[in-house]
């Protein structure tokens, strides 16, 4: 009996199976192979407002502004060669044109295609009273990076474009697809992905021919977080104003956190045109020119450092004499017989101590330094300072210099090591390259008594202070950095120093200069230093490319700092 009962039960549920499945293929089925057919889920991108860049007074670089923008909906264009034709006149573009932006932005029926971006307001107002006339055409409000002051800390900011196919296979997996706007260069393609927010988008259904059905649901995007730099607008405006029309940077930064107040690149760019991209001879230019306007010099830009590097000889020879003192003296005649070769000095200084060798930058007084502490020692120190490697600045692509050594030139050159050599290396000629921002950081060391500190330009994202890296301590004598950095006052205090136009009242700037000379075309210029002498809290560099002379240099830091101290400023 209570078999049959279990048998009755599985019989009664198959048969109920069996009804169910029979009225979902014979009474439903057509139905739902027509869904499955024809209708499909797909998912709008929505791009956020992307996160804004300000200065440390809080004063915006980057901005976002909205933008009226002329799509076209290719789902909803019944006519296109007449819609093509009437957009034309209306955005006073070339038919041809037009086609073209519409066919390599089509992605599907159903997601518009932008034809022109930022048009103007009475434009936009035009295509909307004309709606009914085009079909299928639109205005859609979207938000558009904008620069507002131009070229100014352009390189430091960066820009940005559309994404390449290069970081598409390389982030995709963190959520960058095609058509993606992305940061390149500077401060946008560093802290790109937290600047660019997340997308939101619509999920619509659609039917076989891709045609919008209905709205299922709707995200809505992210904005990006603002992020805050150690720049100071206003300074930075001054040096790229003063750097204008030459090849160069313009470094300062604070000798104890790293925190980069000016950095200056010439010739510039405006990032802009980046946006806008339809003023193709200027990106073309920015692309093409010989003068690299995209080129950040103060962080990539690597020359000779001239007499600036004696700093790092100086150094060296009380490292390697530990009787060396600054009343040590040598005779200068205008040059120096090292080898088989004469040496040069710039001018015939006669007798010189330390401090007047370092006031008139006298190149015969640091060949007997430099041939007094050795190519080793000097390679060693010169790296103590922090030369020779990146400084770790949280910008991209930043270059390394390059500190030669008796080893190296041995494996790459299958040459040995000479006392011209070394003659050379001791003044900053020769193999040796050093960036602007390395010259700067070095400066610092010498004015903070002997930490390496991280130079850094980002403050604070989303209004979270962004902690500085601790400064490394250099293995330089305190005692050997407090003569060097006495020393580096006289250049400036003597009447006959080289940086004497640096001597302004209330500063007390204590710099080194140089002239470093170029193969076949004019030398260099630089100054480097820092201020005040007591209790020293900035440090900078100014380098002109081919200016013929580091007083050229000089002018342009005086200019400076007189400037900002009118202003206010680093007083």
């Amino acid at each position: 009996m209570r078999t049959r009962t279990y048998g009755l039960t599985l019989l009664a549920c198959f048969c109920l199976l069996l009804f169910g499945l029979a009225s979902v293929q014979l009474v439903g089925g057509g139905r739902y192979y027509e869904l499955g057919l024809k209708n499909t889920i797909r998912l709008i991108p929505e791009e956020p407002y992307r996160g804004r860049i300000l200065d440390r007074n809080q004063e915006v670089i980057v901005d976002n502004i909205l933008s009226f923008d002329a799509v076209m909906i290719p789902q909803e264009v019944s006519d296109k060669d007449r819609v093509l034709r009437r957009l034309a006149d209306i955005l006073s573009m070339d038919v041809d044109e037009i086609a073209a932006r519409y066919e390599r932005g089509y992605l599907n029926p159903f997601t518009p295609v932008v034809i022109a971006e930022g048009v103007s307001k009475s434009v936009a107002i035009r295509l909307e009273e004309e709606r009914l006339e085009m079909p299928g055409v639109a205005v859609e409000l979207n938000s558009r990076r904008l620069y507002p002051f131009g070229t100014t800390a352009a390189h430091v900011i960066g820009y940005l474009g559309e994404i390449d196919r290069g970081r598409i296979t390389r982030l995709k997996e963190y959520g960058y697809d095609i058509k993606d706007k992305v940061g390149y260069g500077g401060i946008e393609e560093r802290l790109d992905i937290y600047m660019r927010g997340q997308k939101g988008g619509r999920q619509i259904e659609v039917d076989n021919r891709g045609r919008q059905v209905r709205l299922l649901g709707y995200k809505p995007p992210v904005p990006g977080e603002d992020v805050t730099l150690t720049i100071d607008l206003e300074l930075q405006q001054i040096a790229d104003g003063l750097l204008n029309g030459r090849k160069g940077a313009v470094v300062v930064m604070d000798v104890r956190t790293g925190e980069i107040l000016v950095l200056s690149s010439a010739p510039a760019f405006d990032p802009n045109v980046f946006v806008d991209r339809r003023d193709r001879r200027a990106m073309n230019h920015y692309l093409t020119s010989e003068d690299a306007p995209l080129f950040n010099r103060a962080i990539r830009g690597q020359s000779p450092p001239g007499s600036v590097f004696k700093i790092v000889t100086a150094a060296a020879a009380m490292r390697e004499n530990k009787k060396f003192t600054p009343a040590a003296s040598f005779v200068c005649h205008g040059q120096m017989k090292i080898g088989n070769r004469f040496f040069k000095c710039w001018s015939t200084h006669g007798t010189q101590d330390f401090y007047a060798a370092m006031a008139h930058s006298c190149d015969i007084y640091f060949y007997e330094l430099g041939l007094m502490a050795g190519p080793d020692q000097l390679t060693h120190t010169a790296k103590e300072f922090g030369l020779s490697e990146p400084t770790g600045i949280d910008l991209p692509r930043e270059a390394s210099g390059f500190i030669p050594s008796r080893i190296w030139k041995r494996l790459t050159r299958f040459e040995g090591w000479y006392d011209g050599d070394t003659a050379n290396f001791s003044i900053g000629q020769g193999f040796v390259l050093t960036t602007p921002l390395q010259l700067a950081r070095m400066m610092a060391v010498v004015a903070n008594g002997g930490y390496l500190p991280t130079p850094h330009v980002t403050k604070a994202v989303a209004g979270r202070e962004v902690p500085a890296a601790a400064a490394k301590p250099v293995r330089i004598s305190r005692e050997h950095l407090e003569r060097i950095r006495t020393s580096l006052r006289f250049p400036v205090s003597q009447e006959n120093g080289t940086a004497r136009m640096l001597n302004i009242a209330g500063l007390d700037i204590c710099a080194k200069t140089g002239t470093a000379q170029v193969y076949g075309e004019e030398s260099h210029g630089w100054v480097a230093g820092f201020f005040p002498f007591k209790n020293p809290r900035y440090a900078f560099c100014v380098f002109l490319e081919n200016a013929g002379s580091g007083s050229y240099a000089v002018i342009l830091a005086r200019d400076l700092f007189r400037e900002a101290q009118k202003r206010g400023k680093m007083s």
